[in-house]
C-alpha cells in the first residue's frame, strides 16, 4: 500500500496585484506519509498559511493555484467546487489560528459540529447528537452534553481551541492541517492541546501538517521538517536532523534564535533584516541578503533543493563549503 496520503508537486500560488505578482509559495514539492506529522516551520510570511489554504482550494481572490497537489494520488486541484467541499472537512481538516473567528458568534457549538458531521456523514439526528457530546468529551470538555448548547463567548481561548479541534476530527479526518493552532494560548493549555491532538493522532491515524513558528512545537510533535522562506523550500529533513544537523543557514539562524539549555549564552543571535517582498524578491537565492555566509554567488544563482543526503535536501549553493 502507498505510504504517501498527500504529494504536492511544483506548487505555485501567485497574487496578481496592481503592485505586482506576490510569489506567496514559489514551485514548492512536499510529501506526507501515513500516520506522519510534517513541521512546516518559517517565519511570519514564508507562505506556510498559504500553503495550507492552497491544499483546500480556499486562496482568496487575486490569488492562483497552479500544480498538482495529490492526495491519494487524485489531483484535488481539478475537482470540482462540489467535489471539494466533501474533501473539505471530510478527508482533510484544518484548525485556524484564532478559534473566536472561525467560530460562528450566533449558534451553539453543538450546532456548528453537528453541521459538519451531517455534511460528511449519513447519521440519524440521535446519533449526531452523540457524536458530538463523545467528541467534545474525547477533547477534554467537561459536562459536554450540556456545554454543546453554549455559544462560542462563553467558552475560554483554550476551550474554543478544543471545540475547533474537536469539530476538525469529528469525521475522522485523514489529514489534519493545524495552523499556528496553539500559538495564543498559554504554556499549560498549549501543552494540553499538543498532548490531545497527539492523542488523538494515535486514536484515529491521521496525519498531520503542523504549521507553526514555534521550533518546541515542532520538536514535541514533528516526525519531519520543512523549511519555508519566502515562499521556497529551504530544507526537508527529519525531526532530529534538523535540531542536531541543520543543512541550511536559514534553519540554522533560526535555531540560533531561540533559546537552548544545552547551549551556554548570554544574548541570543538574532536574524538581521526582515522577510523580503513576495512582489520582488532579491534575485538568487532568496535568503541571501540575511545570510551570514552569502558570496557573490548567491546573488546571482538560484539554489534548487537537492538531496545531500537519503531524506535530507538542502537549497544552498554553498551547503559542502559550510557543512561538510
Amino acid at each position: 500500500m502507498n505510504k504517501t496520503i498527500l504529494q504536492i508537486k511544483d506548487l505555485k500560488t501567485y497574487f496578481y496585484t496592481d503592485a505586482g505578482i506576490a510569489k506567496a509559495v514559489d514551485e514548492l514539492n512536499l510529501k506526507i506519509e501515513r500516520k506522519e506529522t510534517l513541521g512546516l516551520i518559517g517565519e511570519s510570511g514564508s507562505g506556510k498559511t498559504v500553503t495550507a489554504l492552497s491544499i483546500l482550494r480556499l486562496v482568496p481572490f487575486p490569488g492562483r493555484i497552479t500544480g498538482e497537489i495529490l492526495f491519494h494520488g487524485e489531483n484535488l486541484l481539478e475537482k470540482s467546487e462540489e467535489e471539494m467541499r466533501s474533501v473539505r472537512g471530510g478527508n482533510i481538516a484544518m484548525i485556524f489560528q484564532d478559534p473566536m473567528t472561525s467560530l460562528n458568534p450566533v449558534y451553539t457549538i453543538g450546532n456548528q459540529i453537528s453541521e459538519a458531521i451531517e455534511l460528511h456523514q449519513d447519521l440519524d439526528r440521535l446519533e449526531v447528537n452523540k457524536n458530538v457530546i463523545d467528541m467534545l468529551k474525547k477533547v477534554g470538555i467537561p459536562d459536554a452534553a450540556t456545554r454543546q448548547r453554549d455559544y462560542p463567548h462563553q467558552f475560554s481561548g483554550g476551550m474554543r481551541q478544543r471545540v475547533m479541534i474537536a469539530m476538525a476530527l469529528s469525521c475522522n479526518p485523514e489529514l489534519l492541517i493545524a495552523d499556528e493552532a496553539t500559538t495564543n494560548l498559554d504554556v499549560t493549555v498549549q501543552a494540553e492541546v499538543l498532548e490531545l491532538m497527539k492523542n488523538l493522532k494515535e486514536e484515529f491515524g491521521s496525519s498531520i501538517l503542523l504549521i507553526t513558528h514555534d521550533l518546541g512545537v515542532v520538536a514535541e510533535m514533528s516526525d519531519k521538517v520543512a523549511v519555508l522562506y519566502a515562499g521556497k523550500l529551504m530544507e526537508f529533513c527529519d525531526v532530529e536532523t534538523a535540531f542536531m544537523a541543520p543543512q541550511h543557514p536559514y534553519l540554522e539562524a533560526l535555531l540560533e534564535s531561540i533559546p537552548r539549555l544545552d547551549v551556554d549564552k548570554e544574548r541570543l543571535d538574532a536574524i538581521a533584516g526582515t522577510v523580503p517582498e513576495l512582489v520582488n524578491p532579491p534575485q538568487g537565492c532568496r535568503f541571501h541578503p540575511r545570510c551570514k555566509y552569502a558570496k557573490e554567488i548567491c546573488n546571482k544563482q538560484e539554489p534548487q533543493l537537492i538531496e545531500i543526503e537519503p531524506g535530507h535536501s538542502s537549497a544552498c549553493l554553498r551547503v559542502d563549503e559550510i557543512y561538510h
